[in-house]
């Protein structure tokens, strides 16, 4: 990921991607996808001017694009609850007030959505490919915020 930097009033790094969104994004596709498809993996790409996080599976019951802001499902209760019990671990740029890996609020979306805006000034996209697979697409930061 680039990092660009501003010298206004000492130095200002500003990431391509926010740190914080990207942590969430592949927490969801970890808790979320569907296991059941054998041979499917969790894939993380990353593109000049965006990054996709791919999850094997659809939406989980009866779940739409339009409502992933607004409610709260889980497809591995199990899993959920494990990632519910894990200390986040130290990452750099990360920022959170939880203690571990996942809340179990459904606040997940809101914040990804959240936080890519305000750095990337364009929205996170979410889109579910034939039902089998979501992907996550966070666009990168535009050149200005990143001081080129």
């Amino acid at each position: 990921m680039k990092v660009g930097a501003s010298k206004l009033v000492g130095r200002h790094d500003v990431p391509q991607y926010d740190v914080t969104a990207v942590f969430e994004a592949v927490v969801n596709a970890v808790a979320h996808r569907d296991y059941s498809l054998l041979g499917s993996h969790i894939r993380v790409r990353m593109f000049a001017d965006r990054l996709e996080i791919r999850s094997p599976g659809g939406l989980a019951n009866g779940l739409d694009v339009e409502s992933l802001a607004e409610r709260q499902v889980s497809r591995n209760s199990v899993l959920a609850s494990l990632l519910a019990r894990i200390p986040v671990p130290p990452i750099a740029g990360l920022q959170t007030t939880r203690n571990t890996i996942m809340d179990r609020r459904g606040e997940g979306v809101p914040l990804i959505f959240r936080r890519t805006a305000a750095l990337a000034k364009q929205p996170a996209v979410i889109r579910v490919i034939d039902d089998a697979e979501v992907v996550v697409t966070l666009p990168a930061a535009v050149p200005d915020a990143l001081g080129e």
